[in-house]
């Protein structure tokens, strides 16, 4: 059976998923990028998206953002002061970007990983206790990603690169 695969450039994607959202709707992305390693793998996992009031994203969401004009992440959020957002890649050592709460395009609800047709809902145990252990171990990430990213390579999985850039 032949798939046929279709890229659109992010900020095409990025405009019609940010219309379904604001109908109520919710969009499902394929991840790409390194910047939210070891949970998500970039190519391999989705990310289920859904509206969110500017005024509701708080500490420890994953949202999608526009963090300068037609550059897109999907990061956690590790700080808020008023309407000011931080946020962080979860396979980031360090480096920051920040942007308006009105700038949040979508909160992620759900992730499909590894192939898999249930998703790891945000709200559940597991994704609790994932993003409580993993924000509590910021400072051996770059231990913990550097054995990651070396046990990968030794198994074939992924080639030489960055998993700092998102």
């Amino acid at each position: 059976m032949y798939t046929r695969v279709l890229e659109v450039p992010n900020h095409l994607l990025i405009a019609e998923v940010r219309r379904a959202l604001q109908q109520g709707h919710t969009a499902t992305l394929r991840v790409k990028g390194y910047s939210m390693r070891l949970f998500l793998e970039s190519n391999r996992d989705k990310v289920l998206l859904a509206p969110v009031a500017p005024d509701a994203v708080k500490v420890r969401d994953v949202v999608l953002a526009e963090v300068s004009p037609e550059h897109y992440v999907l990061h956690r959020v590790i700080d808020r002061k008023g309407d000011r957002l931080v946020l962080m890649g979860d396979g980031n050592i360090k480096g920051t970007e920040t942007c308006r709460d009105t700038d949040v395009v979508g909160i992620a609800i759900a992730f499909y990983r590894k192939g898999r047709s249930k998703p790891d809902r945000t709200d559940g145990l597991k994704w609790r206790i994932y993003s409580q252990v993993w924000l509590a171990l910021k400072p051996l990430r770059r231990i913990i990603l550097g054995v990651y990213r070396r046990i990968r390579m030794l198994l074939g999985k992924d080639s030489i690169q960055s998993p700092t850039k998102a």
